[in-house]
């Protein structure tokens, strides 16, 4: 980890061969009392219960705010959400994210795919999807989001899909993890730089089993096939870095805090990440900071960088 620079250079700035983006996760930004009188499953109770206990109280809407405004004066050229903007999956809670999403970046900027709070029970995600379909167009069911820009590719991949009470599990499935496979070759053939963007942590030892993915060796195996510049994931609430194995390096997979998280850990208070990325003689240079919340001046600063290595 280099030293924390107080004056990092604005991505406004950069030279045409490098790319600026941003990365936030597990935003929690619903109320699930807007719709008092939807019916429920035991899950969503027990959750609605949980919210109103405890989570109303991390998850600050003011910091959210505050971290909007913070990431879009730092300009970056594409922004990826992985995941959890609702509470419990109501259809008013899908609502409120879409305004939410449309007053904070239009969809050819961002790059969105679902948590397992968006298929907190059966069919949640399949009926609240449709609210956010200006950001989830292009691709049909069960196959990645793609978004190219210039020489970076974004693939978003779905990990959401219904979990028992007590487990927030998350699983790809073989058509999808196929589909990813032929996108990090066809991104590799291209010469692109190949962001993968999952809720679900992909790397072991990052949550306990209950939260896992549960294809997680299936996900591993075609990264070590493939490669990938860099893997981008939310769900664990904190802000992580660890690898997987690739065929000329290891890859880096980054994780971010939640967005509206008010918590005094250093490494679970309200963040997000910004990476540079850019072209070199040996590959690509890739430059992870984060931006963390301060509470005693309601701001956001630099916390770290780091340079990776990375083969794209």
């Amino acid at each position: 980890m280099s030293s924390i620079e107080p004056n990092e250079p604005n991505p406004a700035d950069a030279p045409p061969s490098e790319w600026a983006l941003a990365h936030l996760s597990d935003l929690h930004l619903t109320d699930p009392l807007a719709d008092a009188d939807a019916p429920l499953a035991i899950k969503q109770r027990l959750g609605r219960a949980s919210w109103r206990r405890r989570r109303s109280l991390i998850h600050q809407p003011a910091v959210l705010a505050a971290l909007a405004a913070d990431l879009h004066a730092q300009a970056p050229r594409q922004i990826a959400i992985s995941g959890d903007l609702v509470q419990i999956g109501l259809r008013r809670e899908f609502e409120q994210a879409a305004d939410w999403l449309a007053g904070f970046a239009p969809p050819a900027r961002l790059l969105l795919v679902p948590g397992n709070h968006e298929a907190y029970v059966a069919n949640t995600w399949q009926a609240g999807r449709e609210c956010w379909r200006p950001y989830l167009a292009g691709a049909a069911d069960g196959a990645p989001w793609l978004l190219r820009r210039d020489r970076l590719l974004l693939i978003g991949l779905s990990s959401a899909v219904p979990s028992w009470t007590g487990l927030a599990t998350g699983t790809l499935g073989r058509t999808q993890i196929a589909a990813l496979d032929a996108a990090l070759q066809a991104g590799a053939d291209e010469g692109l730089f190949r962001v993968v963007v999952i809720h679900h942590p992909p790397a072991t030892n990052v949550v306990s089993w209950r939260k896992r993915l549960t294809d997680h060796r299936r996900f591993a195996q075609v990264i070590a096939r493939r490669g990938a510049g860099v893997i981008l994931h939310g769900h664990a609430h904190r802000a992580t870095l660890s690898q997987l194995a690739g065929p000329a390096g290891p890859v880096a997979v980054v994780g971010a805090p939640s967005a509206s998280a008010l918590d005094r850990r250093p490494d679970r208070m309200a963040g997000y990440n910004l990476l540079r990325i850019r072209p070199s003689a040996h590959g690509w240079q890739l430059r992870l900071s984060r931006r963390v919340f301060r509470p005693q001046t309601q701001d956001f600063d630099w916390q770290e960088h780091h340079d990776l290595a990375s083969h794209g």
